[in-house]
């Protein structure tokens, strides 16, 4: 009870000196409250998606040699470049040469044979039947010096492109049986990073669109590269689909097995901008004050992506409007206001 006495007296005597002082503002009026503003600038608008993949090299072979046998020569090194065509392995070719010449010795023979049995059908002296037996003999032994061929290239072995290669899993001495890989070759010109993405944004993703990555291993540089491939079907267990991206690597920094965050591009446009300390949230909702004939309005929008400082605004704003960035936490919608000089536009630059 006492406490509404007091309330009660405080009250009486704030009406006499309201009226006894006349200080107050006449009828009530509510004071402008000072307002910095600044009007929606456009920008450019990235929609993208974010997903992580591993990086691989753009080439990448086991090197296993054709045919097993000892190894005669190793000329290169775990780790070191290679161009195409350099030698990687060598295998004992003894049996081979003697195999090649062999063959070149029985198609001599051969191609004599069938060349005098031409000879004497010219001149009706050789049967049919010779002549094809002749001619059969010396197919088969071009066939066999080709094979004799092939089986001494395959005792070197090569690379089948230029590129970096792994550890050397021999050495002189060693005996191969024909399915032991020896190495690894990678070509790092380039690498490839995969990842999946959710079905909804299957029609979204065509060739061509920009991708951008950031490692661990390097977080203050962005790479950028393209989608080259796109599943052509959606992975029935986990509803999502696969998309590869080539990232150039003129400087061989990147290699197979990084951890990538990746950035897909999946359209650019032109949007409205505005300052994130002019955005207002409240639940799920989301407003802005403007600012109109000295008077505020409360607008909700529909916000878009993150530009740094500043938010797209997809709906709700026009980009003549004057929107409130500082002082709205004393305003309510229909308040009057007092704009200060622009306090917002440096931030849009």
């Amino acid at each position: 009870m006492a406490v509404f006495a007091m309330i009660g007296v405080f009250g009486t005597a704030a009406l006499v000196a309201r009226d006894d002082g006349g200080s107050g503002e006449e009828g009530g009026e509510q004071q402008p409250t000072r307002v910095g503003v600044t009007s929606p600038q456009t920008k450019t608008v990235e929609e993208a998606i974010s997903a992580v993949g591993t990086l691989r090299p753009i080439r990448s072979v086991e090197i296993v040699p054709e045919s097993g046998g000892r190894v005669t020569q190793v000329p290169v090194e775990s780790g070191a470049a290679v161009a195409e065509g350099d030698l990687l392995i060598q295998l004992d070719d003894r049996a081979a040469r003697a195999a090649l010449a062999e063959a070149e010795a029985t198609l001599a023979e051969t191609e004599q044979e069938y060349r005098r049995f031409q000879q004497l059908e010219d001149s009706n002296a050789a049967a049919e039947a010779q002549l094809e037996e002749a001619r059969g003999a010396f197919r088969r032994a071009e066939a066999a010096i080709m094979m004799a061929r092939a089986d001494l290239e395959d005792r070197s072995v090569t690379a089948p492109f230029a590129g970096t290669l792994g550890v050397i899993d021999t050495e002189p001495g060693a005996v191969l049986n024909g399915s032991d890989p020896v190495t690894r070759l990678s070509d790092l010109t380039a690498v490839e990073v995969s990842v999946t993405l959710p079905e909804r944004y299957f029609q979204r993703v065509e060739a061509g669109q920009r991708v951008e990555i950031t490692l661990p291993a390097y977080p203050d540089t962005r790479f950028e590269g393209a989608v080259t491939f796109r599943a052509p079907e959606i992975d029935l267990g986990t509803r999502s689909f696969e998309i590869r991206a080539e990232i150039a690597n003129d400087d061989g920094r990147l290699v197979g097995g990084m951890f990538a965050n990746s950035r897909l591009v999946l359209d650019t446009y032109e949007g409205l901008a505005i300052p994130d300390d002019a955005i207002i949230s409240e639940g799920l909702t989301t407003y802005v004050y403007t600012v109109a004939d000295g008077t505020a309005s409360r607008r909700d929008i529909v916000t878009g992506s993150s530009l740094g400082p500043l938010t797209e605004v997809r709906e709700g704003l026009d980009g003549d409007m004057q929107v409130v960035v500082s002082g709205w936490d004393q305003l309510r919608d229909g308040a009057p206001v007092e704009v200060e000089d622009d306090v917002a536009t440096e931030a849009l630059q």
